[in-house]
Formats: structure tokens, sequence, C-alpha cells
């Protein structure tokens, strides 16, 4: 289920990703620092003294954002004497980066700078943990339910897990309020397969077993009607681990790719560890993830 990971696509020679950071970081920064930092401004008599300062984990985890931290320190002209790389294991202590600059640029994108890799590394960190508790053939997959968009999936990623939708134009998933707008569920899935052809895949979610037995049907048909070269894939939400034990093997025939879904955590992720599936994916490694405790000391 490779295609299900668009993770190369995360990294700031891709411009649409680093039109992300400049939103989430860059323009943070620009709204914290306002018309000026009036405590360095007026409490330190050298604010363009060259100083040096320490970021620190004060937890265990797993580092992320370091990409774009030094992206953002280079903007501003901080150098960077020593970094730890995204995906380091952090221990109590662990020197995460060495920075050098002006006084005034240091302590004004102090806490920017902070935000940006204790969210990263709490992701990151969220991720590893649960996805530890699955075998390597079931990718841990990122929802849309994120706070800091395409940066939290550059996070999961760093995590060991996969990207699902980068955003609305990446891929086709046809949800619960798509099916019910439809007239005719059929034509309109006919319409996709016909029509979409450079994206990475098209998925369809389903929360009933009428809707499985309605989906296997249509879907066999119009296998039979003209080649579908697109990788398909069902979400199949909100369902039992006995229900799913019982109904995955009928997809599996068809060739359909299976994500599970629906209120999966790191307390319950090992029960839906059944065999046929490709993928789970949850918004609680991002919505639920306590930023990392790290800080910098000058």
């Amino acid at each position: 289920m490779q295609f299900l990971n668009a993770s190369k696509e995360l990294t700031m020679n891709n411009s649409a990703y680093k039109k992300a950071v400049l939103f989430y970081v860059w323009e943070i920064y620009k709204q914290d620092l306002n018309s000026g930092d009036v405590t360095t401004k007026y409490f330190l008599p050298n604010q363009s003294k060259e100083i040096t300062a320490e970021i620190v984990s004060n937890e265990v985890g797993i580092l992320a954002g370091i990409e774009e931290a030094e992206w953002f320190l280079n903007k501003l002209g901080i150098v960077i004497v020593k970094k730890l790389k995204d995906g380091s294991q952090l221990k109590l202590g662990s020197l995460i980066l060495k920075i050098k600059g002006p006084a005034s640029k240091i302590l004004s994108s102090e806490r920017t700078l902070l935000n940006l890799i204790q969210r990263m590394s709490g992701v990151a960190t969220a991720t590893k943990k649960m996805s530890l508790k699955l075998p390597k053939n079931i990718k841990l997959l990122a929802t849309r339910k994120t706070f800091w968009g395409m940066l939290d999936k550059k996070a999961v990623v760093v995590g060991g897990g996969g990207t699902h939708r980068l955003d609305l134009s990446d891929a086709v998933l046809i949800k619960d309020n798509h099916i019910s707008l439809s007239s005719d569920f059929e034509k309109s899935l006919e319409n996709v397969f016909k029509k979409v052809q450079k994206i990475r895949f098209i998925e369809i979610e389903l929360e009933s077993l009428s809707q499985v037995e309605s989906f296997l049907k249509i879907y066999k048909n119009l296998k039979s009607k003209f080649p579908i070269n697109q990788n398909i894939v069902v979400m199949l939400d909100n369902f039992t681990p006995a229900i799913l034990k019982k109904i995955i093997p009928q997809f599996k025939k068809l060739g359909v790719s299976i994500e599970l879904s629906g209120g999966i955590t790191e307390n319950n992720v090992m029960r839906y560890n059944i065999k046929g599936i490709s993928a789970i994916s949850s918004g609680s490694i991002t919505t639920k993830a306590n930023s990392l405790d790290i800080s910098l000391t000058i």
C-alpha cells in the first residue's frame, strides 16, 4: 500500500509543502513578533550581541521538525552549530540543536521554534508508540484531522506512519456525505473510475453492512464492464473486529485494499490486527498527541 504514503512530497523542496511551512511557522512567527519584541528591546542594552543557545529534550521521544527548524533559522540568519536528525531517539537531556546568532533574533524566535519542534516531535512520538503495536505489513496512517496540516503528516511519517491524502486534490475519498448526496451511487462511482486517472488512489468509506453488500455488488458489476486500473481502497469505518473478520475476505477476493478506521487508538489498536488489512488510520496520533517537553537555554 505504498500509494497511501506520499512522504516524498513532504519536503522543503516541494512548493506545496513549503507553503504549509510558511503558513504554520513563518506567519505564526510574524504574528507573535507583531511590531517588535519590547522586552528584549528595552531590557537588554546590547540586543545585537552574538550568543549561543542550546535546545534540549526534557522527555523521551522521537525527534521531528528539524528540516523545518533549519529553514526557519536560516531565514532569520541564525547559524546551526550542531543538530540531531529527524527520527532520532531522544533521551532526557539530549542536545537537539546548538545555535548561534544575535540575542534579539534568538529570543524573538524562541517560542515559534520550540512550538514547531515540540508539536512535530509529539506527533512523531505518538505515531511510533502506536505503530510498534502493529506488524510491519499494516501501515498506520494519518488522517486529515490535523492541527498543523502537512506538518503533522510529515511528523507522522517521521514516526513511522503513512500520509493518506495530503489534501483534497491528492486522491478521491468518497465519504458518507458524498454517498448520501448521490442519486445513483453506481453511476457516480463509474464516473469516478472513468474520469480520474492521474491520482494516487480511489477510496470509498463504508459504514454499515448494507453499504458493504451494495458496494461489493456494484464493484463486481463495474469490473466486468471495463478495466479498473486505479488503486482501489475501501475504508471500513467503525466496524467491530468480529464483523471485520467476516467481511474482509469478500474484499480480498476482488483485489481491493482495506483500511480500517473509526475510534482506533493506541489502547485498542491491537484488536484490529486482522489478517487481510493493509492500513489503519487514526486521528488520535495528531489530535491527541502531547507536545514533547523541549527547552531552549542561553
